[in-house]
């Protein structure tokens, strides 16, 4: 056989390899861009509260698809501490009793399962849509049902958090074309805070000042000229406390104070001020960024706890502060206002860092950049072939 007929015989071989491989890959490729991914959040608002012993605590459970997903399932169970907050049931516009949980009226994906809250501390429920891809949820910020609560008892400086239970038992599934059926695309689920007084609590400043005054005129028959001097140096421990500015009693983090990069915690900022409203709490981080906050709830009051979420993309030990700024200006010492954090490496280089997470992670699952490089060098030997079949 001539060197032609050879030369000819491995084009043709190299064509019809090149061309379908390529065009698998091209499939390949467009199913990883348009399937799930793991960008869904759960959360509830609002959060966090402040309330006073039998106040009605409302928390309305919200999901987020994430840009790309189409939500067509969503089961989870919600634990909180029962000897704080006592569940209520409600007369619900899309059942035919009262739940503990009552379905969005414009969520349309009907309940599948529960509410269940048979077990003490916990309620679960699972909703679907079905195999109806038209009644899947892609708008972000969906409120998806309600949930009623009585604050029961008073809690402490770090209030009592109603959270999502971990996977299984909280579970978020897509309805794609490409979508695998059991991929769990939830990227996480953030609790709410509770704090709760007692009303009584609040009735001890107003006292504390009708009594002081009630002091001085006992002192006055006593010594008229010498004692109204002395008198004044006995009020300025009670002005005393006005110039000593805000206290900030903790800071909190959710879930922990160890993860791996990229990691979102969720900052909580407790304190208080005797003698003015705080105005304002920044968070350093400790990698470089700070964040204030002006508008949480509780601001412009005498006592405030403000949750602050950040992500840690780079491994490292970080030491998270926060301070209160009041209406006075005057700032709190960060003394019991620190919390050291640990982000472990993933093992993602430093380029690949500020990248979302799920893009890698689905890459990882999935494979099609590897397989799209061995397209491209089909394609190129396709044209080399090309060249050599005209110079026959």
């Amino acid at each position: 056989m001539s060197a032609k007929k050879i030369l000819l015989v491995g084009f043709i071989i190299v064509l019809l390899a090149a061309i379908p491989l390529t065009v698998y890959l091209v499939q390949q490729e467009q199913k990883t861009q348009s399937g799930a991914q793991q960008k869904t959040t759960l959360d509830m608002v609002e959060t966090p509260q402040h309330k006073k012993i039998g106040d009605n605590v409302r928390l309305d459970v919200r999901v987020s698809p994430g840009g790309i997903n189409r939500v067509s399932f969503v089961k989870f169970k919600i634990t909180y501490d029962s000897s704080k907050l006592t569940p209520v049931k409600n007369d619900c516009a899309t059942m035919s009793q009262k739940e503990v949980f009552c379905p969005s009226n414009v969520f349309v994906m009907p309940p599948m399962q529960g509410p269940d809250d048979s077990v003490d501390g916990v309620v679960s429920v699972t909703l679907s849509a079905g195999s109806d891809a038209s009644k899947a949820i892609t708008a972000e910020n969906t409120i998806i049902g309600t949930m009623n609560f009585t604050a029961k008892a008073n809690t402490d400086a770090n209030g009592t958090q109603v959270v999502f239970a971990d996977a299984p038992n909280t579970e978020i599934l897509s309805i794609g074309s490409t979508d695998l059926f059991n991929e769990n695309v939830i990227y996480q689920a953030n609790p709410a805070v509770i704090f709760i007084a007692d009303a009584s609590v609040t009735a001890t400043p107003t006292v504390t000042p009708t009594e002081v005054p009630t002091a001085s005129p006992t002192n006055t028959p006593n010594a008229s000229p010498t004692v109204t001097p002395t008198g004044a140096p006995n009020a300025s421990p009670t002005t005393a406390p006005q110039t000593t500015g805000p206290t900030c009693s903790s800071l909190t983090v959710d879930p922990a104070a160890i993860g791996v990069a990229p990691y979102n915690v969720n900052l909580t900022a407790n304190g208080q001020s005797n003698n003015s409203t705080i105005s304002k709490v920044t968070f350093d981080f400790g990698d470089g960024q700070t964040q204030d906050s002006t508008d949480s709830a509780g601001m412009g009051t005498n006592s405030i706890s403000v949750l602050q979420s950040h992500v840690y993309q780079a491994s490292g030990n970080y030491t998270a502060t926060a301070v209160l700024t009041d209406a006075n200006g005057n700032v709190s010492p960060t003394d019991n206002c620190s919390i050291a954090i640990t982000v472990n490496d993933a093992g993602v280089t430093p380029t690949e860092t500020p990248t979302i997470t799920e893009t890698p992670l689905q890459n990882e699952q999935t494979g099609p950049t590897g397989l799209v490089t061995i397209g491209s060098i089909g394609a190129i030997i396709t044209i080399i072939g090309a060249v050599l079949l005209l110079a026959l």
